[in-house]
C-alpha cells in the first residue's frame, strides 16, 4: 500500500502533466483512465451545456457550462463509507481543491487532501465539479480547466483511487465579429436581431465550419456539408452550430444536408435552443397553419438498410445513403440536441417530399436528443433504415406522419410527444420495405414512453398507428389519446400479409416482432382497430392482437397540462415496465411526461400555437 506522501506526489504529477481528456461531442462523458488502489473503478467526466444531453470538447464562452464526473466505485467498495475528492488545475492560477458546500481552496502537494463529501458509496456517484460556469463572465475564455476526481475508503487517503487523466472543460474565445469560414455576409440584412451570413448551396462545403451565435444563417439552396463518399468516423469534417443560433431559409427546396463524409454538432441548451426555420417565421406568422416552407435537415449515413443493394437515394436529390455490402452499424453523424425545426418539409411533387428531419441510413454513434419539429408539411421525422437511437422528441402540428420508419430501421426511441392540431395523418406510420416486405433486416424499433394525441383536424384517413409492409415494432409504456376519425380505416390499422405473418400465424402463436405492451388507448380507439382492405383473410384481427398484448388496456386517457401532453392521475396509476436495455431511462410512468414538475419539454419548445 502506498504512503500518504506517495499518493500526494502521484496525484500532483498527474495534475502537472495536464493530460487532455479524450472524446468530443458524445451522449456520455468520456471515460477517464483510473489509477490508485482500485483500478477496477470506472470514472467518466466532461463538459456539458445541456445537463448531459451531450458533452462537448469546447464550450461557447457565453453559455453556462457544467464540468461533471461520474464514479463507479470498485464493486467491493459499494456500500462502504467513502470520501470523494476533487482537485482542479486552472492555467495561471494553480491548483484548487473543492470542499463541502462548493468551496474551492488553493492546494499544493504538501497540503493534505480533504474530501468534498463523505458518504455511503452507491454504484454510481455523480460529482458536479463546476456548475454554470460562463467563461466570458469569469475571464476564463480560451483556457482549459482540468479536474481530477477520486475517492478513498476506510477514512485513509492511503486507499485513494483517482483519475489518471482529467475531466476537462475548454472554454472557447468569444466569437469574432463578422461571418465564419464558409459563409458570406448578406450586407444590410438582419434576422432574429442579428447580422445574417449565407450558407450557399452553389458548392459543397468541404472543411470544418463553425456557426457561432452572434449571427443568423441563411440557407440558400441545397447546402451539402461534406461529400457523398462513405468516410471513417475519425476522418469526417464537422458542422458545429452553437447554442442559441438561428438558421433560416427562403420558401422552396432549401435544405441542409449532412453527407456521409461529415458530422453535425448542433448542441443547443434548454435556455438557448438552436432554431432552424423559415424566413416567414417573424412577428405575425400563422404558427398554427404555416407549413412546408423549406426543405429541412437531412443526414446521410452508412448504417444498414434492407434494400437489395444496401444503398438508397434520398428524396429531393439529397444523395445516396447506406453502407452497401459494408454497412457500419455504429456510424457517427454527430449530435443534434435542443433543436427546434419549424415550418419545414417542402413538397417538391406529391411523390417527392422532404421531411423536417430525414435520417437516411444513420448509425447508432449519432446523438438525437431534445428535438422539436413544428408544423412540418410531410413527416416530422423519418428513419430510412439505420440504427440511430433518439430521446425526447416533440412533434407538433405535422401535416402528414409524425414518426415514420422504413427499409429496416432497428433503433431505440424513448420520450416521444406527438400532438396533432389542424392537420395531420398518422402519429406513427411504419414499413419494412414496400417492394419486399420480408426483406432483412426487418424494421423492428423498440419504443417506450410515447404519447400520441389525435385531433379533429386530422385527415379522414388518419390513424394513431398504421403498421404495414412487413414492419415489426416493440412498443411499451405508451399512451394513445385525443380523437381520430371514426368509421374509416381505424385508430390502429395493421395492413399487409407480411405484417401479420411476421408477427405470428395466430393470436396464440405471436412470435414477438409486433408488440404493444404495458400501454393504454382510449375506449374510442379500441373500437376502431382494423385491418387493411385487402386483409380479409388475415390470420388474426387487429382488435384480437391488441387484446392479446401483455398489460395493455383501453379506457380513459387523462392528459392535460399547459400543452395537453402531461399525464393525469389515472395514467400515473398504471405501472411502467421499462425495457432492460441500458439506453432506456428507468422512469416510473407510462407516456411521455409524468407531471408538470418533471415536464422535460418545458422551457425550450415552441408552444405559441
Amino acid at each position: 500500500m502506498k504512503s500518504n506522501r506517495t499518493h500526494l506526489r502521484t496525484l500532483s504529477v498527474a495534475v502537472a502533466m495536464g493530460v487532455a481528456a479524450m472524446g468530443a461531442e458524445a451522449a456520455t462523458p468520456p471515460t477517464l483512465a483510473t489509477t490508485g488502489l482500485k483500478t477496477s473503478a470506472v470514472f467518466t467526466g466532461g463538459a456539458t451545456i445541456n445537463a448531459g444531453a451531450s458533452y462537448l470538447s469546447e464550450v461557447p464562452a457565453a453559455d453556462a457550462a457544467d464540468l461533471v464526473a461520474n464514479i463507479q466505485p470498485a464493486a467491493d467498495d459499494v456500500g462502504k463509507s467513502g470520501s470523494i475528492v476533487v482537485i482542479a488545475a486552472i492555467p495561471g492560477l494553480g491548483y484548487f481543491m473543492k470542499l463541502s458546500g462548493g468551496i474551492w481552496v488553493p492546494w499544493n502537494t504538501v497540503d493534505p487532501i480533504q474530501p468534498l463529501v463523505t458518504k455511503t458509496l452507491s454504484a454510481k456517484e455523480e460529482v458536479k465539479i463546476l456548475d454554470g460556469l460562463i467563461g466570458s463572465d469569469t475571464n476564463l475564455t480560451g483556457l482549459t480547466i482540468q479536474a481530477y476526481v477520486g475517492y478513498y475508503t476506510g477514512g485513509s487517503i492511503n486507499n485513494l483511487t483517482y483519475t489518471a487523466t482529467p475531466a476537462s472543460i475548454k472554454i472557447a474565445e468569444a466569437p469574432a465579429a463578422g461571418c465564419p469560414t464558409n459563409t458570406t455576409l448578406l450586407s444590410g440584412t438582419t434576422f432574429a436581431g442579428k447580422p445574417v451570413c449565407e450558407l450557399s448551396g452553389s458548392a459543397r462545403i468541404l472543411s470544418n465550419t463553425h456557426l457561432t451565435a452572434n449571427n443568423s444563417y441563411f440557407i440558400n439552396g441545397t447546402v451539402f456539408i461534406g461529400t457523398n463518399t462513405p468516410t471513417e468516423n475519425a476522418d469526417k469534417i464537422s458542422l458545429t452550430i452553437d447554442a442559441g443560433t438561428t438558421l433560416f431559409a427562403p420558401e422552396g427546396i432549401n435544405t441542409l444536408v449532412i453527407d456521409r463524409s461529415a458530422k453535425i454538432f448542433a448542441n443547443g441548451s434548454k435556455a438557448k435552443p438552436i432554431i432552424m426555420t423559415s424566413e416567414v417565421d417573424v412577428a405575425g406568422v400563422d404558427a398554427l397553419n404555416t407549413r412546408g416552407k423549406w426543405g429541412g435537415l437531412v443526414i446521410n449515413g452508412r448504417a444498414p438498410l434492407n434494400t437489395q443493394s444496401g444503398f438508397d437515394e434520398g428524396e429531393g436529390s439529397t444523395g445516396q445513403y447506406g453502407g452497401g455490402t459494408n454497412p457500419v452499424a455504429d456510424d457517427d453523424s454527430g449530435a443534434v440536441t435542443y433543436v427546434q425545426i419549424k415550418y419545414a418539409g417542402y413538397p417538391i411533387t406529391p411523390e417527392n417530399e422532404l421531411n423536417s428531419i430525414s435520417l437516411q441510413g444513420v448509425g447508432s454513434g449519432t446523438i438525437l436528443d431534445y428535438i422539436q419539429i413544428h408544423n412540418g408539411a410531410d413527416d416530422s421525422i423519418e428513419f430510412y433504415g439505420g440504427t440511430v437511437n433518439a430521446k425526447h422528441i416533440v412533434s407538433t402540428g405535422v401535416d402528414d406522419d409524425a414518426l415514420d420508419w422504413t427499409t429496416g430501421y432497428v433503433g431505440k426511441l424513448q420520450h416521444i410527444i406527438i400532438k396533432q392540431t389542424t392537420s395531420g395523418d398518422n402519429c406513427v406510420e411504419a414499413d419494412n420495405l414496400g417492394s419486399n416486405p420480408i426483406a432483412s433486416p426487418q424494421s423492428i424499433p423498440t419504443i417506450s414512453n410515447l404519447t400520441c394525441i389525435g385531433s379533429s383536424g386530422v385527415k379522414s384517413s388518419g390513424h394513431a398507428m398504421e403498421l404495414k409492409a412487413g414492419t415489426g415494432m416493440h412498443m411499451t409504456n405508451s399512451v394513445i389519446g385525443g380523437v381520430f376519425p371514426t368509421g374509416k380505416e381505424g385508430c390502429i390499422l395493421i395492413a399487409g400479409a407480411a405484417t401479420f405473418t411476421n408477427a405470428g400465424s395466430s393470436i396464440s402463436t405471436l412470435n414477438g416482432t409486433l408488440t404493444m405492451k404495458d400501454s393504454i388507448i382510449t375506449t374510442a380507439c379500441a373500437a376502431e382497430l382494423k385491418e387493411g382492405s385487402s386483409d380479409t383473410n388475415s390470420p388474426w384481427k387487429t382488435a384480437d392482437w391488441y387484446g392479446a398484448q401483455e398489460n395493455s388496456t383501453s379506457g380513459t386517457v387523462d392528459l392535460g397540462g399547459p400543452n395537453g401532453w402531461v399525464n393525469g392521475t389515472s395514467l400515473n396509476a398504471i405501472p411502467a415496465n421499462i425495457p432492460t436495455d441500458s439506453f432506456f431511462d428507468k422512469v416510473d410512468y407510462i407516456g411521455a411526461v409524468k407531471d408538470e414538475t418533471s415536464d422535460w419539454s418545458a422551457g425550450w419548445t415552441f408552444t405559441d400555437f
